[in-house]
């Protein structure tokens, strides 16, 4: 019988997941406040006097001014917060932000937060609770039936079609319609100079004005989407504790935060109004544009890349120059490699930086991009690979430890005038699975910025340099600096056995051969 009963349990499962978790009657559509006029933030953005269509935008390359720079837009907010990532995790920056969160509805500011199911059930329980706030609500996009079971989620995963591979990997953080800051950086401690293991490197841009209003629409686009659900409607048995106790454990959290002495140049008062508003670091535009993908781009049937990935293409085919492309996870397929080659056959220098087997986190991915190394460098594209100790230090965050230094930075930069940043790679994922969006300046003050901080990798002691050698060319070699000395290798630069097999057998696995 407990047989009989297990059977037919995985029956009803494989049965139900073959259609997706949706709501018995829609939501009504939810558009985001109107832009506030009073407090901080609208009084700074109303200072650099922008004219209709112009847009003020500044480079954020360091994680822990990036984690200022939300903390501090969340305390000054007096009207609304808006919020969409692909990640949100239970450590000290996602609580902190949670923390922020909830103070910011009890002072009467609205709060939405879009989080990818992926990890919606992996949340603070904390910031899940909040979710009961009569200021807050969660949203989740495109939601598991299967909350509490990994053998039911494979289930549901596989007989859904695969439906469910296609995730939200967009990340923005809005503030009183103002202001916004998108990129590559998720919530999470790797990404703000906080972990001990990896130290990601990241780029995101704060936008004020016409492009902030761009990502405040793309924001409501998904919130109202049919495949994104009210955390109140997905059915979890995960014991969410009251509200007034989920204050109090942030609170908690929060003071013993602000007690860690290394946390003071984060947490110290900054003036946003000077983040904002700083010539040196801060230009103002019209050729600003956010792109971002449709909530449900993946059941467009799309024949030819739609959305970023098209834009991208667009782009990169009017460079005259050079392209610049800089991704943590570069897999160009064979497709790919062959339009890299047009633009080499026409006089545009390719160069490409990304993560050597050390410093990825994720092996299996670099094992997928190892096997066109070859064929790239054949086509006459240049390509770098970042070290997992490179000391480039230009995160400046208290919390480096022993953590491995990783690209996490996803931008192009075309004939040092155009430069894209935000949460695309340059892989399959992003131009057929997954959703994302990032923002096109076409200003050579800006570019110069995005490129400065892919030269500074460039140096041997921050990045391996690789070429061919040998009669027929087929000798891969890295190149870099040791001790201030030149080194030549001829093996894959790890000393992780594990590392080496695992990216081994990404490169013998046959894996999706489209274009970006």
């Amino acid at each position: 019988m407990p047989i009989r009963v297990a059977l037919a349990a995985l029956l009803l499962t494989a049965l139900s997941a073959c259609t997706p978790l949706q709501l018995e009657h829609p939501l009504p559509p939810e558009a985001a406040l109107a832009p506030a006029t009073t407090g901080t933030i609208a009084q700074t953005v109303a200072a650099i006097g922008l004219a209709p269509g112009e847009s003020s935008y500044r480079l954020i390359e360091s994680n822990t001014d990036a984690l200022a720079l939300q903390l501090r837009a969340a305390q000054l907010a007096t009207r609304s917060l808006d919020s969409m990532y692909y990640m949100w995790l239970d450590d000290v920056s996602g609580r902190l932000l949670a923390c922020e969160l909830m103070r910011a509805a009890d002072r009467g500011v609205r709060v939405r937060v879009l989080v990818d199911d992926m990890y919606a059930r992996k949340l603070p329980i904390e910031l899940a609770a909040l979710d009961r706030h009569p200021r807050i609500e969660l949203r989740v996009y495109h939601p598991y039936r299967t909350r509490n079971s990994a053998v039911g989620a494979v289930l549901e995963f596989v007989f859904s079609g695969f439906r469910l591979n296609h995730r939200m990997h967009n990340k923005a953080w809005i503030a009183d319609g103002q202001i916004a800051l998108l990129g590559g950086r998720n919530v999470g401690d790797p990404y703000f100079g906080l972990h001990e293991g990896f130290d990601f490197r990241d780029l995101g841009v704060l936008l004020a004005g016409a492009g902030a209003r761009e990502v405040s629409a793309i924001f409501d686009e998904y919130w109202n989407s049919p495949i994104v659900l009210p955390l109140a409607a997905v059915p979890s048995r995960q014991a969410v504790p009251e509200l007034a106790d989920a204050q109090r454990r942030l609170e908690e959290g929060r003071a013993r935060t602000l007690a860690m002495p290394e946390f003071a140049p984060i947490l110290a008062p900054r003036a946003l109004d000077a983040e904002i508003r700083s010539g040196e670091r801060r230009f103002l535009g019209r050729d600003v544009h956010v792109a971002s993908d449709l909530p449900d781009k993946w059941q467009q049937r799309a024949a030819a890349p739609i959305g970023v990935a098209a834009e991208l293409r667009r782009v990169i085919d009017g460079a005259q120059r050079e392209v610049v492309l800089i991704s943590p996870y570069f897999v160009p397929g064979r497709e790919g490699i062959a339009w890299l080659r047009l633009l080499e056959d026409r006089g545009v220098q390719v160069r490409v930086l990304t993560n050597s087997v050390n410093a990825t986190d994720i092996p299996a991915v670099h094992g997928g991009y190892a096997r066109y190394r070859r064929r790239l460098l054949r086509a006459g594209i240049e390509i770098h690979e970042l070290k997992r100790s490179s000391r480039l230090r230009r995160l400046e965050s208290p919390f480096h430890g022993s953590s491995r230094a990783s690209l996490h930075t996803k931008a192009v930069v075309i004939d040092g005038r155009i430069a894209f940043v935000g949460s695309f790679n340059l892989d399959p994922r992003s131009t057929w699975i997954n959703t994302e969006m990032g923002v096109f300046i076409d200003d050579p003050r800006f570019a110069a910025q995005v490129r400065r901080g892919y030269e500074r990798s460039l140096g041997g002691e921050h990045s391996y340099r690789l070429a061919l050698e040998g009669e027929h060319r087929e000798r891969l070699v890295w190149y870099d600096l040791q001790d201030g000395q030149p080194r030549r290798q001829t093996r894959e630069p790890t000393s992780s056995w594990s590392r080496r097999l695992v990216a081994l057998l990404a490169r013998v696995v046959p894996t999706v051969e489209r274009h970006l």
